[in-house]
Formats: C-alpha cells, structure tokens, sequence
C-alpha cells in the first residue's frame, strides 16, 4: 500500500500563477501589507477573519479553482543549478509516528494553536508539508526521467528560485508515479510539524498535503539566535569560558561542527567546545548557554541563515538585541536518525531552502 495518495488539488489559473503565488515571509524584504489578492497579503493579514475573506475572494474570482478529479503533483525547484523533485500527494494521519511517518522537532504551543485555528477557518491547506524519503541513486535516475515532459506551471518567484508544477494526467506518466511511489517506505516530517500537531489535535479527519522529496537533494541551512538579555559581557562570558574557549574571529572563517559563532559588541567570536560532542550544536548552544541567560522565550528571535551574517549583525547594532548566535548547520542525516529514535530536536533546528511556494498547490483538509 503507498503512504502517498492522490488528490484534488486546487491551483491558480496559470496567468495568475506568479502573482497570487508566494515564498515564505523569510525570503522577502520590508514587506508591506497591501489590498492585492494573493497569498502573502492572505498569510499575514491582521486577522484571520480578514485572511479568510481573501482566500474566498480568490476562489470567488475564479483566480484558483479546484480540480475535479484527484492526481499527483509534481513540483520542482531550482536554484544555484541544483534541483529538488518533490511528489506531491496527500497522507494519513493515522501513519504518523507509527515507523512510517515520522517527525523530528519539537513543536511551540502557542503556534499550534494558531495553526489549528487557521486550518479550520480556512478549511485550506494552502502550502504542503515539506518531507523526505530515503532515496537512491537508481531510483533518483527513473524519478528524473518522470519529470522530462513539460510542466504546467514554470516562472521564478522572489526567493530567486524557478517553480515547476506538473498535474499528472497521462496513464502512462502516472503509472510509472505510482510504481515509484510503493518504494517510498518512510516518510520524514522535515518542515511543517506545527501544522501536523495542530491537524492531530483538531480530532477531525484530516489527510494532510505533503512535498515529498528525495533525501539527497534536501539542502539544510543554519537557523540562527538573536536574543535580548541584561547581562553584561562579562557575565556572558563567564557562562561561556565554562564550557567553550572564547575568541575573535577571523575575517569569513567558516563554522565546524561544536564551534558557535558569537556576535557582541560588533565583534564576531568562535566558541569552541572544549570537549568534543556528538550532541546537536543547536542543542548545545541551548543546554549550556541560552538556558543560562533567558528565563522565558520571549527575548529570543530566531533567523534563517538564507538572511546571512549581516542581518544578525543589523539586528544587535540596532540595539534592538544584545548578542547574536550562528550556528553549524544540521545535517539531513541527522534529521532522520532523530525521528526513527522517536527522538526531538529543540525548535528551530533546521532551515530548509529551498521551499515550495504558498498558494500553487493547495487542498481542502475537509471534503
């Protein structure tokens, strides 16, 4: 039986596409609010009332429209003359967290909730959970050879990425789907676990939009700490010599593993652990700093490392913040070997880039 299915997904007419489409907030600068129809104005409306009215709006236009049959999606991305190849379909929730669906981070309570809350105003899944599979080199060859006709849907968008999106109607094209589908016998939660708790715990049945692509093409980034205490240097630095060696940074000198970067007083520092572990950077800079200088989450921002270095500089110049953390970035492999643990990651571990579009596919969570 194939954990991914078909569905009715509902897409926009293709001369809207890019306009209406959009990338997460992440990738776009000083944006505003605005009256245009489209998802990054529906995503980040002041309410969700106001953000329902739009997504109506939309489908009342006949911008997007739902297919009438059910298919598979295909969906690449390409950036840097790299390329993702991602399934789209839809899976069962009652697979999740029984060695066939697995996650991997924890999760906030609070961003939960307000998914929850957004799933089922909307009724709409508007973007698909990003996943992963194991994959291999054979089968990465028949997968490409899927995706040699012609797409549907192809433009860049503003995170600099080319989208493609196939509706696969063919017999021949999804026959040869299918029978690549049945090899795909885990799936990995990647990025969209907040999404995934807020349909668990809604009690409803929900059958969740997912991405699916091959582990070896998944490209992880580093996710980085900002954070606002009233701790001197001196304090801070006595937290740190504890566990790490402490100094200035050579000018573009790349991270290690168990090495963190340090942004104080415009000044980069590496800290180094003194003693090797095999621990999750992330973990460490949490367990043996960041729970020594923040009682609550509140004076803590987290920024994806697609902003580079000079936006967490920005952030501590301003004063907006005191100091900030970069980190090594976790690895695919490390994703994997901690959910198959049934083992969780802090939050904001991992940035995936690059990601799919909201608003190219979507579905409806309750027919």
């Amino acid at each position: 039986m194939s954990l991914i299915k078909p569905f009715s997904g509902i897409r926009p007419k293709k001369r809207f596409a890019k306009q209406v489409t959009s990338p997460n907030l992440s990738y776009l600068n000083n944006y505003k609010l605005t009256k245009k129809l489209n998802f990054v104005n529906l995503l980040n409306a002041t309410n969700i009332n106001k953000s329902k009215k739009i997504l109506q709006s939309l489908s009342d236009k006949g911008i997007i429209q739902q297919d009438r049959s059910n298919h598979f999606y295909l969906y690449r991305i390409t950036y840097n003359k790299k390329k993702l190849l991602g399934i789209v379909g839809k899976i069962n929730l009652e697979n999740y967290d029984d060695k066939k669906i697995l996650g991997h981070e924890e999760t906030f309570m609070e961003r939960t909730k307000k998914r929850k809350e957004q799933l089922l105003k909307f009724n709409s899944q508007i973007s698909p959970i990003y996943t992963t599979y194991k994959s291999k080199p054979n089968s990465l060859k028949k997968l490409s050879n899927i995706f040699k006709c012609k797409p549907d849907y192809n433009f860049k968008s503003e995170d600099k990425c080319r989208h493609e999106l196939w509706v696969i109607k063919k017999e021949n094209t999804e026959k040869l789907l299918k029978n690549y589908i049945k090899n795909i016998k885990k799936i990995y939660i990647c990025d969209g676990h907040h999404r995934i708790q807020a349909m668990l715990k809604s009690k409803k049945k929900i059958a969740p939009m997912i991405i699916a692509f091959p582990d070896k093409q998944v490209n992880i980034l580093d996710y980085n700490r900002v954070i606002k205490t009233k701790l001197k240097f001196e304090k801070i630095k006595k937290i740190i010599l504890k566990h790490f060696s402490l100094n200035i940074s050579k000018k573009n000198k790349k991270l290690k593993q168990n090495q963190i970067g340090m942004y104080i007083n415009k000044k980069w520092h590496t800290l180094q652990l003194f003693k090797q572990s095999k621990e999750l950077d992330v973990t460490i800079l949490r367990k043996l700093i960041l729970n020594k200088l923040l009682k609550n989450n509140k004076n803590i921002k987290f920024v994806s490392g697609f902003k580079g270095k000079k936006v967490l500089e920005n952030f501590v110049n301003s004063k907006k913040y005191d100091l900030a953390f970069k980190l090594y970035p976790t690895n695919i492999s490390q994703v994997i070997s901690f959910a198959e643990k049934r083992k969780f990651m802090p939050q904001k571990s991992t940035w995936f880039h690059p990601k799919p579009l909201d608003g190219l596919i979507s579905s409806k969570i309750i027919s």
